[in-house]
């Protein structure tokens, strides 16, 4: 067991971290008039600045969050489990606390996991004497974390040498739902953890006030007691072990977790009633043709038959689930306007019912209800990845799972405890080792070169001196010289009149020319339209034809990626789709460098790209939010261009308009060619759901 001050002590002291702590609480905003409030980090959030409030001169604010989360040890066997309880502070980065690499999430104590099974106590009974085990334990684990002890605050020393005043307070407890409910003494499914509606009205869109802490300690007997909490949804524990926390009210500190709720919650029930209504088959043909695009996974098999679905499966099945049943058989538009946001879900999930895909005549499920809370929690937490349920899925490899490996099988426990100790006495030393070498240590990442937004290709490319004739042929860029011609007359004579004098003559210059070397792929940093000081996400696009695997034996297959442009001659802002357009990205190429001077181009001329266009976007579909585009043709033939690459914003994903029943002739591979209607989907990733609306 590690006393939670002393791991707190530890993480402000480690000089690793000493660049990437937050002093105070601050505030942030994304227009000069500080209109538009920007939450991204823990101390951004609203409850800092309250908490700092009640602070003393001088002093500032240390968040303290504890994540609980019960696991299996063994994959073949249920009964070894283990109970850890994780502390890291919110003043670290969260891209720090995030990474379990990083080492700045603490494992302080393993809970006792006593099963009660086989007594002769009723199952009311052994739920309520677990509870009260699990409070006694963890008021053991927070005892330095009361009033008491922490009257005064305490002192901590950084990295540097500061010491400075700094008063830790419990502000987010990480967990599921039903630890959710063991913390806050709510009983499970009966009432939500943080507010007062109960559990008729659970699917009602409504939240009510915050909790505040209360318990029937006044009443003469304890089944009277137990008569009046019941009555409000909860369980008669009577010293919970948050009672003298400093500034907490543990139902506030109750935070999103969207890995259970959303996507192992809502989505999972979602999934379940659209394939009831669209049927296994129909849903699969469509999964099956989804274009292939970066950070999208493609389920070439349907979604049906998957088992066992992850939480990572579901959110990519999200991404994809709101396209894939617009004009779907069985779903009318109620549907289509209930997977969007949740506030057309309340207006419109009677639909489910009455349409028999909803067995139950309620959505009254806390995992629903809990969504209405989301939020508040960002205005008073900052965003969800502070405090997400997933890192604390990660530290399980490291903390449980490996070191019970390392275990004979005997005393677990006991022998677990002494390895991690052994092994955080040896990271200790290895940290002052470097300190006295004079040595500043760094968080244990992959070193990963910073990217300023912009393009990027390899400095040799794919393929060398690729015919006109093959680009023709195998990558389909079939008005390929056509399009060059246009671009060189364009950039050597820019108005119009002059480039119909000279069509002959550019036809002429580019007999010269008869192969260029060929890139299959390109990628994209694209930056965070919110925190300048973010690194930019990479993102890759694809243009190769089929070939042959580099071990000779089998093929790859042909893949030509849809990509969004900023229009030459239009002005295009970071956020909406004024002045982008979409097109196919066929051949990434580059011309010669003496058939560029024998041109006489009036600049340099960098890497091109040949794309087949789409139409301008004009509205959205008014059910799915998206952006319905077609095909463009002038005189009948595919509008085609070459472009340099510099313009090419970002990839992005076509969802095909399937009509009533997916055409089962399509495929990942050749429906964009196929088909002549799309809808623009802008849920693939935070960054299109911003730049695209």
């Amino acid at each position: 067991m590690q006393d939670p001050v002393k791991c707190i002590k530890e993480l402000w002291a480690n000089p690793a971290y000493l660049d990437h702590l937050t002093y105070a609480p601050e505030h942030r905003f994304a227009d000069e008039g500080k209109g538009k409030h920007i939450y991204d980090k823990l101390m951004s959030g609203d409850w800092s600045w309250e908490v700092q409030t009640l602070l003393p001169d001088g002093a500032t604010l240390v968040p303290v969050i504890l994540s609980l989360d019960k696991t299996q040890l063994c994959q073949f066997r249920g009964d070894k489990t283990a109970y850890p309880i994780y502390l890291t502070i919110g003043n670290i980065s969260k891209s720090i606390r995030s990474k379990p690499s990083f080492c700045a999430q603490k494992l302080i104590r393993y809970l006792p996991t006593v099963s009660l099974d086989g007594t002769d106590i009723s199952v009311d009974s052994a739920r309520l004497t677990h509870a009260q085990l699990f409070h006694y334990a963890m008021q053991m684990v927070t005892s330095s974390l009361h009033t008491g002890p922490l009257t005064n605050g305490i002192e901590l020393i950084s990295g540097d040498g500061v010491v400075c005043l700094r008063f830790p307070v419990l502000t987010a407890y990480v967990a599921d739902y039903p630890e959710q409910a063991l913390v806050t003494c709510t009983r499970y499914t009966q009432t939500c953890p943080k507010c007062f509606v109960t559990r008729d009205e659970l699917g009602d869109h409504q939240r009510q006030s915050v909790r505040t802490i209360r318990h029937a300690s006044q009443q003469s007997t304890r089944v009277r007691a137990e008569v009046v909490v019941r009555d409000y949804g909860l369980n008669l524990i009577l010293d919970p072990f948050w009672i003298g926390l400093l500034h907490c009210n543990i139902h506030d500190t109750i935070t999103p977790d969207i890995l259970h709720q959303i996507y192992q919650g809502l989505v999972k029930h979602l999934c379940g009633w659209i394939q009831t209504l669209v049927s296994d088959a129909e849903l699969d043909a469509r999964f099956k043709c989804m274009p292939r695009v970066h950070s999208v996974c493609l389920f070439s098999h349907g979604i049906s038959g998957l088992t066992q679905v992850s939480g990572p499966e579901h959110r990519e099945i999200c991404k994809q689930l709101l396209g894939c049943i617009v004009d779907a058989p069985g779903a009318p538009a109620g549907v289509i306007r209930a997977t969007h946001a949740l506030d057309g879900f309340h207006a419109n999930k009677d639909v489910f019912i009455n349409l028999s895909a909803h067995n139950s005549e309620d959505f009254n499920f806390t995992k629903l209800h809990l969504l209405e809370h989301y939020a508040d929690s960002i205005r008073r937490f900052g965003t969800t990845d502070n405090y997400n349920t997933e890192a604390t899925e990660w530290l399980h490899i490291d903390y449980t799972k490996d070191v019970y490996r390392a275990t004979n099988k005997k005393e677990i426990l006991q022998q677990m405890t002494r390895w991690l100790e052994q092994h955080e006495s040896m990271a200790a030393f290895d940290l002052v080792l470097q300190w006295r070498c004079g040595e500043i240590p760094k968080p244990r990442a992959h070193w990963r070169r910073p990217l300023s937004p912009g393009v990027y290709l390899a400095n040799n490319p794919s393929a060398h001196a690729v015919s006109f004739h093959i680009l023709e042929n195998r990558f389909g860029a079939t008005y390929f010289k056509d399009a060059l011609g246009e671009f060189i007359v364009n950039q050597l004579w820019p108005t119009s009149q002059c480039r119909r004098a000279t069509c002959n003559l550019n036809a002429d210059v580019l007999r010269d020319l008869e192969a260029v070397d060929v890139w299959y792929h390109i990628k994209f940093a694209v930056p965070n339209l919110q925190v300048d000081t973010k690194s930019a996400a990479l993102h890759t696009a694809h243009a190769e034809p089929k070939r042959l695997k580099s071990s000779g034996t089998g093929e790859l297959g042909a893949r030509f990626d849809t990509v969004l442009i900023n229009e030459s001659g239009c002005e295009s802002k970071e956020t909406g789709i004024d002045g982008k357009r979409v097109a196919q990205l066929k051949v990434v190429f580059h011309i010669p460098d003496e058939c560029i001077t024998k041109m006489f181009l009036p600049r340099q001329i960098g890497h091109l790209a040949y794309v087949e266009w789409f139409l301008r976007p004009q509205n959205k579909d008014s059910n799915s939010g998206m952006y319905p585009i077609s095909q463009s043709y002038q005189n009948g033939v595919q509008d085609a261009s070459v472009i340099e690459v510099d313009s090419i914003y970002q990839t992005c994903q076509l969802v095909p308009r399937f009509s009533r029943r997916a055409n089962h002739a399509w495929t990942s591979s050749n429906v964009i060619n196929r088909c002549e209607h799309f809808l623009i989907n802008n849920f693939i990733d935070h960054h299109t759901f911003q730049s695209i609306w």
